[in-house]
């Protein structure tokens, strides 16, 4: 069974809406999801084809019901029938995708056993509710349908002043403000997406103590009577505190979804800059490498000239000494070592003022002329 156990909340909830005088004790209670924020399906051709109603026309809606506005329930809009019962409670929740959605409570009175048995059984399933907003806008330009510039013309062909179709790339209306709130009907086929009674497992407005029933325990057992029996709980109080409970609960959870959100978008930040500290690191790194390669090049190429001219040295004082077979050595070090040994050898035999030593250590005679030089006599 769908219905929602009676319990003295509930009972409360009833006479608070309909009067004291009034005995819910054969009534049946069920829950149901009345409207929400979605698009509107099941409207096309018309002003509110794929529609949406603003979460302000909706916490109006549930405003209505719980100031005292007489809803009733009805069959198929047919507001020339009786009605079967009455909406008493509204709130709005979240569903899973954070999409508002207007919850309500009805009861079907005694006289409607078949339909609420049918209501039990899922046969009838769903619900529409009627009512006119204050403004019908053009989700483009907030161009009003309602208001004063709008005419018949606007309405038929479903265009705006501004020349935006509803309809077309996604244009649609926007249902802001309620003006009246009419009724609430049990249809076969909803106009609105997931707008249907649901069962006590998934009550919003009747839990905790809804599971409890659905469980199998005598909720009535767990109502402490606190008083000595003198006085009577006062149950509109419990009932403001417990609604004021709820709604400080409620921004507690949007503080939390916020901080939430905001903790990750820092840590994301944290985790972008980190990588970017990284990167850095990296690149100087590398910077570092690369001068000191550059240094590392610019010595090698040092070295190796200073080795071409040492080796240069080595080979015109080998030559200089008298050696006819010169092969210089590799390393700079020998490169050194032996032009240290052909000055030694050079300097032995060309002594200060350029004259060579004899053989036999005598001194040249002064004006003497080198004879060797005959042999290269030119023919005149």
């Amino acid at each position: 069974m769908k219905r929602l156990a009676l319990t003295p909340e509930l009972t409360q909830r009833i006479k608070n809406a309909v009067g004291e005088d009034v005995d819910p004790s054969g009534f049946a209670v069920f829950e149901a999801i009345a409207i929400n924020t979605y698009p509107l399906p099941g409207k096309d051709g018309t002003i509110f084809e794929k529609a949406q109603i603003s979460s302000l026309t909706i916490r109006q809606m549930a405003d209505a019901i719980n100031g005292g506005n007489h809803l009733p329930l009805i069959a198929n809009h047919d507001k020339e029938d009786i009605p079967k019962g009455r909406v008493f409670y509204a709130e709005v929740h979240l569903d899973a995708s954070g999409q508002d959605e207007l919850r309500v409570l009805f009861y079907v009175d005694a006289t409607e056993a078949l339909t609420a048995e049918k209501l039990d059984a899922g046969s009838l399933d769903e619900v529409s509710v009627s009512f006119l907003a204050s403004q019908i806008l053009c989700s483009e330009c907030d161009f009003d349908y309602r208001g004063d510039e709008a005419t018949f013309t606007n309405l038929y062909e479903r265009t705006c002043n501004n020349g935006h179709e509803i309809g077309t790339d996604g244009i649609h209306a926007r249902l802001v403000g309620l003006a009246v709130f009419t009724e609430l009907s049990l249809v076969s086929r909803g106009a609105a997406k997931s707008a249907k009674i649901v069962g006590k497992s998934q009550s919003k407005l009747a839990a905790p103590l809804q599971q409890l029933a659905a469980r199998g325990f005598e909720v009535d057992r767990l109502f402490l009577q606190a008083s000595k029996g003198e006085e009577d709980v006062n149950t509109d109080v419990l009932m403001t505190q417990l609604t004021d409970t709820k709604a400080d609960l409620k921004v507690s959870l949007k503080d939390i979804e916020t901080l939430t959100a905001s903790n990750t978008t820092l840590q994301g930040t944290v985790t972008e800059l980190t990588t970017q500290v990284a990167t850095l690191t990296a690149d100087l790194e590398a910077a570092k490498a690369d001068s000191k390669v550059a240094e590392l090049e610019t010595a090698t190429t040092s070295l190796t000239e200073a080795k071409a001219v040492m080796v240069e040295m080595y080979t015109k004082l080998a030559t200089a000494a008298g050696e006819t077979s010169i092969t210089p050595p590799e390393s700079v070090a020998d490169l050194k070592a032996g032009i240290e040994k052909y000055q030694s050898k050079l300097t032995a035999i060309l002594p200060v003022g350029g004259v060579a030593n004899l053989s036999n250590g005598a001194a040249p005679e002064k004006g003497a002329k080198f004879r060797g030089a005959t042999g290269f006599k030119v023919g005149r």
